[in-house]
């Protein structure tokens, strides 16, 4: 009967287990840094405004965690705070009304992070996985 050596088999899955945990806290980073630059984006257009000078302070983001049947999911919203002063004037700055031209600065201050987003992710993934030694 032959012997298997399955010991570097179970190295490696014990190292990508390394991997997803530092992955997420490296992920968490990379979101939160990309909402920031969205919200900046997003309320530099806004500077100024005449009429809407509530909105740029009423801009915000929050991330959340959450886990679901073992999964990890993490979100960020970005968006007007309804509570604070012409908060919940944004949605029309941003998508219009039947009388107002929407703006669409939050549409374009996303597409325009969207490229460090996606680096954030890639280097996320390459330092967990450079600490766990892959």
């Amino acid at each position: 009967m032959a012997d298997f050596d399955f010991s570097e088999l179970t190295q490696l899955a014990a190292d990508l287990g390394e991997v997803a945990d530092d992955a997420g806290q490296n992920i968490r980073k990379a979101i939160t840094g990309t909402s920031m630059g969205v919200k900046k984006a997003w309320q530099e257009p806004l500077r100024g405004s005449k009429t809407l000078a509530g909105l740029v302070p009423a801009l915000s983001f929050d991330i959340t965690n959450d886990q679901f049947f073992g999964v990890s999911v993490i979100k960020s919203e970005i968006g007007f705070d309804k509570s604070k002063a012409q908060g919940p004037l944004g949605n029309i700055s941003e998508y219009g009304s039947p009388t107002i031209t929407g703006r669409g600065y939050g549409i374009k201050a996303l597409e325009d992070n969207q490229e460090d987003f996606v680096r954030g992710l890639e280097n996320a993934t390459r330092d967990a996985e450079k600490k766990a030694g892959l």
